[in-house]
This record gives C-alpha cells, structure tokens and sequence, in this order.
C-alpha cells in the first residue's frame, strides 16, 4: 500500500516521448482486446498480458506458473512478469504514432505561440492549408523572364499567388498543389502537425519575449495580445519547458483496469468507450504506417494524417469537437476528458466522493422519548453496523473461542449477543446525515439507544437543525470506527455540541408544531377558566389545589415566587421585583417556570414559538450547557404533555364565514364597475384603472379580514394554533379558509386584477381555479429551478472559501471595520448591536481598551454610553498572507467562543450564506402564489448570484465620475432621455461635463445640488466595479455586503457579516498589475495581492522600481479559477483549461488547502485547542 503521507507536493508538466516510454511497459500495435474464442487477451493488444501484467494473481499466460513467487519472473513461453493482478490498474502502455498530432487543450496556446487564429490551427492540423516555411528569394525573381516569355493567363494568375507569398501565409490545398507545380523549389510549406512541430521547435523564446516586451512598453496594458503571449512565452521558459512538446509522436495508453472490458451472458461485451477510441488510432495509425511503407500519394496520406489527428482529438476530448465521434446507437463517446470532468467525473466523483461503508439508511419517525443527544437505532441496523465489535466483544470475554465460531454466533442471532451488542453501544456514537447536506448541522452525532421495528426515531427538537420532517423523509447511519474517529464525533458533532446556528449564533433547535402548541396553551390566558379569588403562599400550595381541582390551568391565581425578578413581557422589556414576592399568574405558568433555569427569573407571559426560541436564546447565552440541554427536554417533556392534555383540534363548523362577506363584495364590484366606466369612456388611463382596481379589492381583502376576527373566537382552537406560531399557518391561510382568496399574483409577478371571490370552505369555481392554479404552478418550479441554482451557488461559495482557515492569533493590523448607527439603520437593523457582538475592538472605545472580544454585556454597556460608532476588527483587513487570524475573525458564532485555530471559517462562511438560499428558495413552494408585499426569493436568488459573480447590472445607475455641482439638467427631445451638465469644483480637472441618462431612469440629484465623486445619478443597482474604479475598496466591500443582506433580511434569514467579509474579501484577493516595474510582472496580470506585496517588498530591497497595481474584483467563479492549488481549481470546473495552463507553467501543488489533500488521501491540516495538527 502506498503511504501518501510521504507525498509533500505533486507537480504537473508536459510529457515528452521519453517520458512516455519510461513509464509504458510495452507498445500496443493491435487494435484488438480479447480473443473471442478463449477469451484471453489479445498478444500486443489494449488487454496484453506481457504490457499489462497477468489477468490472475501470479498466473501467466500459458499456465505453466499459477502459484506466488518471487516478483519479476518473467514467463519463458509466454512472456508474461509473475505479479499481483492489481498492476493491471498502474502499468501503462504507449502507442508511437506515423505522424505528429496536436493536443487539443492546447490549442490556443499553440495559436498565442505562433500568431495564429484558432482557425487557421484547426486548418493546418485537418491540413486543409499549408503554411509557408521558406521562401528563395533569388529563385523567386528569376522565374520572371521566363514566366513572361511563355505563360498563359492560368499560369499568370500563379504567379502573381506567388509573388504575395510571405514566410507564416497560409496556403489553401488547391492554391499550394498548383503553385508547387508551376515552381517547384522556390518554397518550402508543410501541413498538418508535422509543421506546427517544426514550427514550435524552431521557436527562440529569447528573442521573441524582448520583441513582445519592446512593444509592450510602447503601447502599455493596451497592447492586451502581446501581453497574452509574452505570459505563455514566460511559462515556458520559468519552467525549462519546450513549446514542441504541445505536439505529440507518442500517445500514452491508459492501464486496462481503468477502463475495463466485461463478458456479459450470451457472448455480449461491455466496453469502456476508451478502449474503441484506442482502437481507432491504432486502425489509422497502422493503416498509415502501411501507405507511408507503399509511398502512397500525398493527397492519401494527408487524408490519413487528417484522420489520425481526429480520432486522437477524440480520445483527449470528444466533447468538443464539432463532429462527435459517436457509437453504434449515436451516442458521443466518452474521452479522457469526459472521464475527469464534471460532476461524474475523477475528481468530484471518486477523489473528493469517496463512498463508505459501515452505514444504514432508513425512515425517520419522531422519538418523543428520547434525550437530545439521543437516536433509536433498529436493533437489525445496529446489529449490522456493529458486527464486528460484537464479534471482538464475544472473543474479548471468551464467549467464543474462535473469530468462526463468533461469526456463527452473530449469524444465528444468539441470545447473548443482544447483551454484548448493548455494552458495544456504551459511549459509542453514530452520525446521522439529511441528504442534502447543506452545512454543518446536517451531520449531527448522537448516541444510539436500541429499539423495535425499521425507521429511525429522531429527537423533535433537531429536526429544525437538519431540516427534517416526518413525511418521509430518510436519513443515513453512519459509524465512525476508530476510536479517535469517536472521540472527534462525540467532541466536535454531538447534537448538545451543536445548539447555535453557526450562521447566526441563534439557537438551531428550535420547539415547533405540538411542542409550541402545549407550552402556548399552558401558559395562555383565558377568560373561561373558574372564577374566584385564589391566593397561594408558595408555588407547591398551588400546584397542590390545581392537583385537587380547586383550579385549571388558566385560572388567575396569586402566588408567592420569593425574590425572583419577573418578566411580564418577552426582553427587550425590563424584569419587574413584584412587591413582597406575589405575582399574578396562571398554574400553567407557574408548571411552565418550574423548568426554568434560575437565571431566566418568572416568565409570565404566552409561550410562542417566538418567545420560546429567544427564551432558549438567552439561556444559551446566560447559562451553562447543562442547563440548556435540560431545558430543551424540559421544553419537550412539557409542550408534548399539555399539547395532549388540551385536546385541540377543529371541524369544518369551526371554520365560519362573516355575515358581511356578501355585502363587501358587492362594494367592491360596484366601485370597479364604476372604474371601468370611466376607463371605458377614456376619463382614465390603464394605469390609473390597473392602480384603482388593485386597491379597491386590497381594502375589501382586509375588511373582510377585519370581520373574520370578529366572527372567530380568539381563544377556539384555530385562532390558538395560529396565534402560537406552532405551524406555517398565519391569518392569511384563514382567510383563505373562510374569507376570501383575493388577489392573486401571475408567474411573471404581477398582481392580477381578476380577484378570487370565493375561499375553500364554499369551493373555488371553475375561472377561479385555473386563476389561483399559475401562481401554484409557479411554485413547483421555482422550487425545482431555483434549488439547482442555489445548490451551484453554495457550492462556489465553498470552493471561494475552502482555503480561509485560523492559521495564526494575531495579525497585528491597525486597520478596522468602521461600524455606524446610520448604516446599520440603512441595513433595516435598530442598533448595531448585533453587529457588534462577537468582534475584536481595533481602537480603545470609552473604557474599552483595543483587542477586547466584545461579549453581550460589553457591547450593552458600550451602547448605553451613548457611542454613534466604533471601529473593530474584520476579515476584510486581515493581513494573515494564507488564511484569516483569530483577532480578525472574532467569536465562533457556534460556540460563542473566540475562533480556535485551524477552523475551516471559510467552508463556514459558505454554508452560512448558500444554505439559507436554499431553504428561502424552499419556502416559494408554501406562498401558493398569494399577492402580498413579501419579496420573492425567485427575484432574491438572481441578484444574490450578480452580486458575488460581479455581474454588472442590466440598468446599472450611472455614477458621478469626479465631484462637481449640478449645473442643469435638460431633456433630449429625440430619446426622451436626459443630459446632466456638471460644473467642476476642482481647477485641476475639466471645467464642465456632461452624462447622458437613459429614457425612463428616474434622477435622484438636482439643479443646484453639490456631489460628491461615485454618487449614484438615478435609482437603481449599482456597478460594483464602478464603485471600486470611483470609491476604492472600503466602499465596494461595504456596497456588497448591504445589498447581499438587504436580499437575505427582507425574507427572514439571519446571517452575520463576518460570514459575507470573508467571502468578499476571498473576491478582492487579487490585484490587477498597472505597470511592472523592475519586475517579470506583466501589465494586465491578475496576482494574489500578498504575492505582490511580497514581491515588491524584494524589489524595493534591491533598490529597483517596484510595480504599481489597482485593487480587482473577480466572481466567485474566477477567484476558485485563481487559487494557487492547481488540484483545487482543476476539480472545480474547467477542467482541461486549468490542466493545460497548469501544464505549461509546471506548476507545483504544496498540498496545504483541505481540497487538495482530500484528493490524495492525506490527513487534513487543522488544529485542536492546544494548536496540535490533525484532522
């Protein structure tokens, strides 16, 4: 077994023929695979036994050695080496090829090279044209005379052809075959690879990278061609490489286990699409090799050549060639790019999707039995998944004197094994996983408790956290086996480890459903409770007369609590000392506060589902763990008992219909008969009519609301399940139940001014249904569309991310993150305290000293002194050159607890923002395609996508391009559209300017108005490029993360900033090089901002001229593109780009990311508490 922890970089270059031979171990000149009446590999053939190595472990050929002997024997009769079968997945063979073929990644590589278009390489290598090699001048002139005295108009023609011709033209078949003819010897042309070959072989790298540098200085970044080749020409020579060895004479053979041949029944063979791509070069190449013998005539051979390069074309990369090769059922076969590529392919599937075994799958039902950090595994799964512990369990206590006779022990369900099998489960974890994983909490630990039947029982309360329900849904078992591997899980992944939202620090489990609606009940008010005056001395007298029957559960009682402080309303409210110790309350409040820890004080007021998550809130953030997991079964213990208890549920006659339905409806259709009246007579525009309409039926919609409440009981079952949060259904759903429908909205968006008169409980009518249904429809495929897009995006945002690991304490930078009241007003949030919480003070704040970590009291007694902004540390300022430092990044938000080193907080951070995507894109399928004013993600999820791509907007605002006055603002007659004359304010710069806005673009500035450089004109998105060229750095990070949270926080989903910092400041990794300097830099390149800091650094050392570069902003997209790791880009997408630039430049991959050293099997780089490195 190869030990990779040996393997410190792998490094990828071109191959060259000696490369190539010195790893074959023999060349295949057959085309054949198995012989079909033996069934044995065909001698010299893609399955050759004497290149690959033997079929059968230490068997030959011929069977004259069958037994393990020593390694490298070698058959006398057959030829075949004596080795293990499994070398038949390493041993490589080679094919020499009658003529050179061009590698297909490398083609625009070969054009940069050599100034030529993709066209004209694809013409010479399908030797449709010859290029122009040499020309005889003196010949060239002497053909004149001779050419006049007896030439005839064809030849004539040809000759003028001739005298054109320059060294590098491109000849047409036609043109070159009657030229050569009519002057032969005068030039010298060739076609194909052979003259790309010699082309690239007589390249001087020197002389032209100082001619393409001549030119660069004269015409600067302009000069974007000459740029682009002088950073090829570079590559090759950094890495001592040679351009010809883009050509290939030799074409390796892949071994044959990796792309295997199978014998199916009835003589029918399954085959890997490699191995009829193999044979395919193998049939041209002989059938060449034999014209080439024969002196075939040219026209014959180039055909042949033409062929050779296609099927080799195929091999590399099927999928882009214009003309597939296709099977017999005309399907494109699949090349060696299609086997690395894409989602199926070597890298996604088998490196970093490796499978596992020692895992179960099954339903999951609720275990309202259970402890948090519990799960009921079926005894059958846990017994498969525990077998062989059980067994070693069984010898441990000589149960069983042989592993045999254990295994039979196991096999016949021994009674005994039943009682080993629960000692093996002692303190044993398994982890349980929700497909599909979106972060971090879908994978949770547990302890497995044994139990009866197939599903899985799950605690209620984690559902939330995995996104579970008990529809049906299913969940893998999976077992860690070591015994590190077990106490990782039950340290990092126990469900009572994981109760923040490593997004949000706010409790991920959550009560919902029955739980919400017993605890709402219990502590509820209601005036039907027995009347009478109740006076209780402590809270066990209560308790006893509530035992008795003296009173129910909401009966309203006065109880001494002690010196307990009370809250009558959920916080922000102040706690109250009521006087003498008595408050008044409920029994069922009083039961409900006996769960409670000390510190959360008397809660009297309704439990929520609200209240009762920010209850847990702040008992995570006041108390102990301990406490808060006790209170979590608590919680469940209770709401389950009196949600039963209560015997809540409802009949259709509890759903009544207002008297006054009838009547406003008639209301509403007489005043939209009276708008489209005037609409008809021309008294109103459309728009006017459209807008009068929509408000009309609006109103009606919330009288008839308005009566709904009235008819309905405030304390009947539906009116008490909405009001405690326990489900999705809010008032709106009633009224659709018993109201109206109202207006509905069209897939496009817009409201339609047909309303839905009818609600459920009186049946839609025919028109009504098919209204109601477009919205419906829109639903399902915003859900199926929209969920793709989200998953991709999560998945760029992973990929950005994946090398932002803690790698060091303190970077020890002075800059900071300037936080406001008035931007986090603009942001939609009270204060900024939630901003502030969980960061490094940059700056001492009032007696606050920098490089504090501020907690929740920290950052209330900072606020109450009445500061309007503060400065702190953020990932966007970190100057840690690989990774983020902890005084940066601030408090795990899943811990509440400053960031350990070696976390993964980009991986976190991508989650953080992709999975909450997801779920908002998940939720347009519960809407129904009710018009109301919520935004829609649909609209959301487009520009949350722009905005990390850096797409610029389609009506992007224009922006003020230096600061000035509004000097006037005038209408263009011809386009409807505006010229804004500006008057400068700097005499360093032009006097006055003008911009031109579009038609229907509304102007946010005035006549007379003074602006400042990057103030937006009219309304509208703006360009984030635009605002990084006019405003510089600060302000494009700022503008990012306001529009990306403005999309998140108008639907509810909570994410904190240093999630979207962390990815933005991934995004603006890199600068955009102005001028080289004394440097090798190039203008216009694209480098790694510490890289360059670096790099100037070094220059201004020497002495020289350092260069100057710009900030740059890339996509999520291009910034993966842009990782030093070429095995983390290559694995991303784009595989063969990636490769091939990769190649040329010879790149080394140190392997420190996570990405790439998952890919080759080595231990992940991270570190515990005490800063050891591990997994």
């Amino acid at each position: 077994m190869r030990d990779f922890d040996t393997i410190a970089a792998l490094r990828i270059g071109l191959a060259r023929a000696e490369d190539i031979h010195h790893w074959s171990h023999g060349e295949v000149t057959k085309a054949e695979t198995i012989h079909f009446r033996t069934q044995k590999p065909v001698k010299d053939g893609l399955f050759c036994e004497v290149i690959f190595g033997p079929i059968r472990d230490w068997s030959c050929t011929c069977g004259k050695y069958h037994y393990k002997r020593q390694p490298g024997i070698i058959c006398e009769k057959c030829g075949v080496e004596l080795a293990p079968a499994a070398v038949r997945r390493e041993r490589m063979g080679h094919i020499d090829l009658a003529t050179p073929v061009a590698h297909p990644w490398h083609l625009r590589t070969i054009g940069l090279l050599l100034d030529l278009s993709p066209w004209q390489v694809a013409s010479l290598l399908t030797y449709q044209r010859y290029l122009i090699l040499q020309i005889d001048e003196e010949q060239r002139r002497n053909t004149h005379d001779q050419f006049y005295d007896t030439g005839d108009q064809h030849e004539k023609e040809a000759y003028q052809r001739l005298l054109k011709l320059t060294v590098g033209d491109l000849l047409e078949t036609g043109h070159y075959q009657t030229v050569s003819r009519l002057f032969p010897g005068i030039f010298i042309a060739r076609t194909g690879g052979d003259a790309v070959h010699h082309l690239l072989a007589t390249l001087d790298l020197n002389q032209l990278a100082t001619t393409l540098q001549q030119e660069i200085a004269v015409q600067g970044a302009n000069a974007k061609k000459a740029i682009r080749r002088l950073h090829v020409i570079n590559a090759f020579r950094t890495s001592g490489q040679h351009p010809d060895w883009m050509i290939l004479s030799t074409i390796p053979v892949l071994p044959p286990e990796l792309r295997p041949l199978l014998v199916l029944d009835g003589g029918r063979i399954a085959s890997s699409d490699l191995n009829e791509l193999y044979s395919h070069i193998l049939h041209r190449n002989n059938r060449l090799k034999r014209f080439l013998e024969q002196n075939a005539p040219e026209i014959i051979l180039n055909n042949e050549r033409r062929l050779l390069q296609e099927a080799c074309h195929a091999l590399f990369d099927n999928a882009h060639k214009k003309k597939k090769t296709t099977d017999s059922r005309r399907r494109p076969m699949k090349s060696l790019t299609d086997v690395l590529q894409g989602k199926q392919g070597r890298f996604r599937r088998n490196l970093l999707g490796k499978r596992v075994d020692y895992s179960g799958r099954s339903v999951i039902v609720a275990g309202p039995n259970l402890k948090l950090h519990e799960c009921g595994l079926p005894k059958e799964m846990a017994y498969e998944l525990f077998k062989p512990f059980v067994i070693g369990k069984l010898l441990d206590h000589q149960y069983a004197r042989s592993p045999k006779e254990a295994k039979r022990m196991v096999e016949q369900r021994d009674g005994l094994i039943w009682d080993v099998l629960d000692e093996v489960l002692f303190e044993r974890v398994v982890l349980l996983n929700r497909a599909p994983t979106l972060h971090r909490l879908s994978i949770q630990a547990f302890h497995p408790r044994l139990i009866e039947g197939k599903a899985i029982q799950l605690h209620p309360l984690v559902c939330s956290a995995f996104n579970a329900d008990f529809d049906g849904d299913q969940m893998a078992v999976h077992l860690p086996l070591s015994q590190r591997a077990q106490e990782e899980a039950h340290r990092l992944l126990l469900s009572t480890r994981n109760v923040r939202h490593p997004a949000s620090g706010e409790p991920s489990i959550s009560p919902s459903q029955e739980i919400v609606l017993g605890c709402f009940y219990l502590t509820e008010d209601r005036p039907d409770s027995k009347k009478g005056r109740h006076v209780y001395t402590d809270r066990n007298e209560a308790r006893l007369a509530y035992t008795a029957g003296h009173i129910d559960l909401h009966t309203q009682i006065q109880v001494r609590i002690g010196d307990m402080f009370v809250y009558t309303a959920p916080p922000p409210a102040e706690p109250t000392h009521p006087a003498h110790g008595r408050v008044e309350t409920t029994i069922g409040r009083v039961l409900f506060n006996d769960i409670l820890p000390a510190q959360l004080g008397y809660r009297n007021y309704p439990m929520t589902k609200d209240t009762l998550k920010a209850l847990l809130a702040e008992c995570i953030s006041t108390g102990k763990d301990e406490d808060t997991i006790h209170l979590l079964d608590e919680i469940k213990r209770i709401g389950y008992h009196y949600a039963t208890k209560s015997g809540i549920s409802f009949a259709i006659s509890d759903i009544k219909i207002p008297p006054e339905r009838e009547t406003l409806i008639a209301k509403g259709r007489k005043q939209v008969s009276e708008g489209d009246l005037l609409y008809k007579t021309g008294e109103m525009t459309y728009d006017e009519w459209y807008r009068q309409t929509i408000e009309i039926w609006t109103q009606i919609t919330e009288e008839i609301s308005g009566k709904l409440k009235d008819v309905l009981d405030p304390f009947g079952t539906i009116m008490t399940i909405v009001k405690s949060g326990a489900t999705k259904a809010k008032f709106q759903q009633i009224r659709q139940l018993s109201g109206i429908r109202g207006l509905m909205a069209s897939p496009s968006g817009k409201i339609l001014p047909i309303p839905v008169l009818s609600n459920y409980r009186l049946g839609l009518l025919v028109w009504e249904i098919f209204i109601a249904a477009s919205g419906a429809r829109k639903g399902f495929m915003d859900r199926s569309l929209n969920t793709a897009m989200s998953g991709y995006l999560t998945r760029r945002l992973v990929e950005a991310g994946m090398e932002v690991i803690v790698t060091q304490r303190d970077c020890q930078t002075r800059e900071g993150l300037l936080i406001t009241h008035e931007e986090s007003h603009r942001m939609g949030l009270p204060t900024m305290r939630s901003r502030m919480i969980g960061r490094v003070l940059a700056e001492h704040t009032g007696n606050v000293a920098a490089g504090t970590l501020l907690d929740e009291h920290l950052v209330d007694t900072l606020l109450q002194s009445g500061i309007e902004h503060i400065r702190v540390r953020s990932p966007f300022y970190c100057q840690a050159p690989y990774g983020i430092c902890q005084t940066c990044y601030g408090t795990d938000l899943a811990t509440g607890k400053l960031i350990r080193l070696g976390v993964a907080v980009g991986v976190l951070a991508g989650q953080a923002i992709g999975e909450p995507g997801t779920q908002l894109t998940m939720r347009t399928f519960h809407s129904g395609g009710i018009a109301n004013n919520a935004s829609d993600i649909t609209l959301g999820l487009p520009r949350v996508n722009d905005l990390f791509e850096v797409h610029p907007p389609t009506q992007a605002a224009p922006m003020a391009e230096r600061s000035g006055i509004v000097k006037q603002i005038e209408t263009e007659p011809q386009t409807g559209g505006y010229h804004i004359h500006f008057t400068s304010t700097n005499s360093q710069e032009p006097a006055e300017w003008i911009t031109t806005i579009p038609f229907r673009r509304k102007i946010v500035v005035q006549e007379g108005q003074s602006i400042e450089r990057g103030t937006p004109l009219v309304e509208g998105p703006l360009n984030p490029h635009d605002i990084l060229q006019l405003l510089g750095q600060d302000m494009t990070q700022r503008y990012l993360i306001q529009e990306i949270q403005k999309v998140y926080r108008g639907t509810g989903a909570v994410i904190h900033d240093k999630h979207i910092e962390v990815i933005v400041r991934q995004m603006l990794r890199h600068v955009l090089v102005c001028d080289a300097g004394d440097t090798d830099l190039l203008p216009g390149s694209i480098i790694d901002r510490f890289t360059f800091l670096q790099c100037v650094a070094s220059v201004l050392a020497q002495g020289g001229q350092p260069p100057v570069a710009q900030p740059h902003l890339l996509g999520l997209t291009n910034t993966v593109l842009h990782t030093a790791s070429w095995i983390a880009a290559a694995s991303f997408q784009d595989m063969s780009r990636v490769l091939s630039r990769a190649a040329i430049w010879h790149q080394q991959d140190n392997l420190v990311g996570l990405k790439e050293r998952l890919i080759v099997g080595k231990i992940l780089l991270t570190q515990d508490d005490k800063g050891k490195s591990h997994l």
